[in-house]
Parts: C-alpha cells; structure tokens; sequence
C-alpha cells in the first residue's frame, strides 16, 4: 500500500506541488468571489444574509451616480499608470543599461517604499502639503504664490500620492525587462548608422513591451480600488471606487447594494484592461513582435 502510494506520490509530484497554491487560490480569491455574486443577487432580512435572489441590487447601483464614480476610479488608476511609465521609464532605462557599479544599491534605495507602510507615506504628505508644509514654501521662495494654498482635500493630492507610492511597482517590471535586452543589439544599431531616438523605438521600446505592459497593468488594476489614498488625501469630497465600497458595507452596513457595486466595477474595471490589452497589441504588431 505505502509502495503504491509511493509511486501515486512520484508520477503526481507536479500536482502535489501545485495544490497548495490551488488551495490558496481556491479560498482567498474563488470563494470570495463567488460569495460577493451571491451577495449582490440576494436580499436580507434580519440576520439572514441571503433570503431570496433578486435583480434589484443592480438596478439600484445602474444610475449615473455610480458609473461616474467607477469613471473617476478608472481615471485616477489611468492617469496613475501612465504618468508612472513616463517617469519610470528612464529611470530602469539607465539603472539597467547604464549603470555597473553600485546598482545594487540603487536597486536597494527603489526597494525601500516596499518596506514602508503605506499609511506612513500617506501622513508624511500631509506635512509636505499642509499650508505651513514644505510644497508651500517652495512656492513662496520662487514667487508663485502671495498666500499659503491648502493642496489637502484635493484631487491634486490624491493623484500626486497615488504616482509616488506606485511608482515603484513600475519601476521593478521595467528594469526586470530591461535588462534582459541584450546590449549587442543595441551596439549594432549603432554600429549601423542608427540614431539614439531610432534605436530607441525599433529595439529597445519593442523588446521591453512585455515589461511595459506588466507594469502598466500592475499599477492600473491595483489603483483602481485603492482606499486609503482618496480617503486620507481627499477628505471624502470625492468619492472612488473603494471609498464608496467601504460607505456601503462599513458605514450604511448594505452588504447586497455594496456587492453589487462590486460587480459593477469590476465589469467597467474588466472592459478599460480589455481597451489597454488591445491597444498594447496594436502597438506591439506596429512594432512587428505579432506577425
């Protein structure tokens, strides 16, 4: 018996290997979920949390209101996403392809955020833009401003923090395929009469798109649902997708309209990644990776 279990052991092992991760995945992410869908198409009478299935959750939350909201949210993760790539473009550029000695360390310094509680980063900009803080003194001393500007309870807060604390996470998937790029290639077009700015679109941008992408993406789907940002930073003026789910089901206890809500922005969150997918593709075929 144990010799058969044995050899059932052996000839499986990259199924035993996997089921933990299934498990993981099975209970953090289906199951929660599935819960959410049965939420969202039910209602609640007393304790009971599912009482009959109905429709009516989702014609509450299928108002402007709400689809503006999810806007906003898919906005702030668009802008969030973009303006990362513009900045961390350059800066993996170089710490991939130029730098040699001490990159470790840089790679260290671009660590650190990951060490830092977000809510530490989050209240050490209340002191930058507060109206005695340090933003407010750079504009004094160059003369932009006669009178102290308050930047807190304002988009513009949110959107600044929201770059600086995910622009990390573009940042590594960057470097990562950057520096896979072999360095001959570029020397050849070089060698070969190209321009810096040539090189840079026929060979380096197209061989790290897959970077690219997963950077983008990463920052895009995460900014999406962030909480903790637009709540500290924009005073509850403006509400996003995760602050109005957190109204929903810490505030108004709505577990149902909540959930449904959810679903909702998770299907306009699924058909902006769908839009970004294939406007990827189309410039990865313009660039001749997708015969």
């Amino acid at each position: 018996m144990f010799d058969e279990l044995k050899k059932l052991i052996k000839s499986e092992s990259y199924f035993f290997l996997i089921t933990p991760a299934f498990i993981w995945q099975v209970a953090f992410l289906v199951l929660p979920v599935l819960f959410i869908i049965i939420l969202s198409l039910s209602s609640s009478q007393g304790l009971d949390l599912v009482r009959n299935y109905t429709l009516h959750n989702f014609s509450e939350v299928m108002s402007m209101s709400h689809v503006r909201i999810v806007m906003r949210s898919i906005m702030l993760a668009s802008c969030t996403a973009i303006a990362s790539l513009l900045l961390a473009y350059p800066v993996a550029y170089f710490l991939a392809l130029y730098i040699k000695r001490y990159k470790f360390f840089f790679l260290f310094l671009l660590s650190v955020p990951f060490l830092i509680n977000v809510l530490v980063q989050v209240y050490a900009w209340f002191f930058i833009l507060e109206k005695n803080g340090l933003f407010n003194q750079v504009l004094f001393f160059l003369g932009l401003i006669k009178k102290p500007v308050n930047f807190l309870n304002s988009s513009f807060a949110v959107y600044l923090v929201m770059f600086h604390v995910y622009l990390p996470f573009m940042i590594m998937p960057l470097y990562s395929s950057l520096e896979k790029i072999d360095i001959k290639l570029i020397e050849a077009s070089y060698d070969l009469g190209s321009s810096f700015r040539k090189t840079l679109l026929h060979i380096i941008l197209p061989l790290s798109m897959p970077g690219i992408r997963v950077g983008f993406f990463l920052v895009y789907v995460v900014s999406f649902g962030e909480y903790v940002i637009p709540s500290l930073l924009g005073g509850m003026k403006l509400f996003f997708v995760g602050t109005l789910i957190s109204e929903y089901f810490f505030i108004g206890k709505d577990w149902h309209l909540g959930a449904a809500f959810i679903c909702l922005s998770w299907g306009m969150l699924f058909l902006s990644a769908m839009m970004y997918h294939w406007i990827f593709n189309k410039i990865m075929v313009q660039s001749k990776i997708i015969r």
